[in-house]
């Protein structure tokens, strides 16, 4: 039996480049529900999701190379970046410029 998963393109126009990505929205396995990744339910969901008006959507057959690939990029663009004592420095100058601005205008 073949899987099957949901994804969206995002297609922009930043800095004079367009740029693409692919996002997976479900998943491709069927832990939940043993009948989840089939192709008639899969095609259901993507019908819900259209109906709610999100745009670009894809039905793809489950390839285990190209699946983890777009799941790897996709964790790295949501990682959270940490603060640093050099970030924590410059926002509290930011603040500092922003708030003596103020009140010297007033």
């Amino acid at each position: 039996m073949a899987k099957y998963y949901v994804s969206q393109t995002h297609v922009e126009y930043i800095d004079g480049r367009l740029s693409c990505r692919e996002v997976v929205l479900t998943r491709a396995d069927a832990r939940v529900d043993k009948d989840g990744a089939r192709y008639k339910n899969v095609k259901l969901f993507m019908h819900k999701l259209r109906a709610l008006g999100i745009p670009n959507l894809h039905i793809n057959e489950y390839e285990k190379k190209r699946y983890n690939k777009l799941i790897r990029e996709q964790n790295k663009r949501h990682k959270a970046k940490r603060l640093t004592v050099a970030d924590l420095a410059r926002m509290t100058e930011e603040a500092d410029k922003e708030l003596t601005n103020h009140e010297g205008g007033e």
